[in-house]
């Protein structure tokens, strides 16, 4: 079997040496042919980390059967990216292997000490998408108060609101559909431009005496 050990660094002045050895002397315990993919002054909030993807990149084309790492803080960025990388390589049947952690999955088996840290990691990661979603929500919630509109904005072209205000004016029971059919626009963005539209011909009506 070939096992891929991921090796990673914060800063360029520190060196893999302690990593490389213990993970290169498991490897060669378990009879494993290992190759090396390190990445060197990348700290663990860096989302450029070239050879973890040319890691994963081998490990879903079947060129490894096992990964390695020190911990588990050497390969994610934060728990969701962790998971995410821990489902990859489950979906694709290649096992992580921990030895620090007491985490393996080599070989299709699943230790205690796997299943729990890593059902843990899975609720932590959930959790934390939770968390943000709550966030966002909270954020567009006080925004829209403020004002703030959201939505893609649609241009709508001078020659499409005019034909658009000589429909309104000479067919009074126009769809919206028919409209959107006929100026070529998203059924959402016809409907806006409708109400606009009428909302204007109503100002220009002269109030009764």
């Amino acid at each position: 079997m070939i096992a891929g050990i991921y090796l990673r660094v914060s800063t360029s002045e520190q060196n893999t040496d302690l990593q490389k050895q213990e993970l290169l002397s498991q490897a060669t315990l378990r009879g494993w042919e290992a190759v090396i993919y390190e990445d060197f002054g990348m700290s663990g909030a860096s989302t450029d980390r070239p050879s973890l993807d040319r890691l994963l990149s081998d490990a879903e084309h079947k060129k490894l059967g096992v990964v390695m790492a020190w911990k588990l803080d050497r390969i994610g960025r934060s728990t969701q990216h962790l998971a995410g990388i821990v489902n990859r390589l489950l979906k694709c049947d290649v096992g992580l292997v921990v030895p620090s952690q007491g985490i393996d999955t080599s070989e299709g088996r699943c230790n205690p000490a796997s299943k729990l840290q890593l059902n843990v990691l899975a609720a932590v990661a959930e959790f934390e998408r939770d968390l943000i979603r709550e966030r966002v929500k909270a954020g567009m919630r006080a925004a829209k108060e403020r004002g703030a509109k959201f939505g893609r904005a649609t241009v709508v072209t001078e020659e499409q609101f005019e034909l658009a205000e000589n429909l309104v004016r000479t067919c009074h029971y126009i769809t919206v559909r028919s409209m959107a059919q006929r100026l070529n626009l998203s059924i959402g963005t016809a409907a806006r431009l409708k109400r606009r539209i009428e909302h204007g011909l109503r100002d220009q009506m002269p109030n009764p005496a």
